[in-house]
């Protein structure tokens, strides 16, 4: 029997030590689950603010572009949001 083997063994054997979970909830409790919310380039949220949406925008190109063109897209759009933000903070 090899190392791994008895490291599977130790696992199955934990197994009697498994948690009812259902039995930790307080009475009264309610579980939500909630589900995630996905962005893509045709939901891009509008902000309001011209130069954020404009940059935003630029995320677009990159479905036009092989992935070994994203890095500089990404780069403009960080360094586009950042200046904006330097500018709205007075910095």
């Amino acid at each position: 029997m090899t190392e791994f083997d008895n490291q599977i063994d130790d696992i199955d054997d934990s197994d009697d030590d498994d948690v009812d979970f259902d039995d930790e909830l307080d009475e009264g409790v309610e579980v939500q689950l909630i589900a995630k919310s996905h962005v893509t380039m045709s939901t891009l949220p509008v902000t309001g603010e011209p130069r954020v949406d404009d940059a935003l925008s630029r995320l677009q190109d990159i479905t036009a572009l092989p992935v070994s063109e994203h890095v500089p897209v990404y780069d403009d759009v960080r360094r586009r949001l950042h200046d904006t933000l330097s500018d709205l903070s007075g910095q």
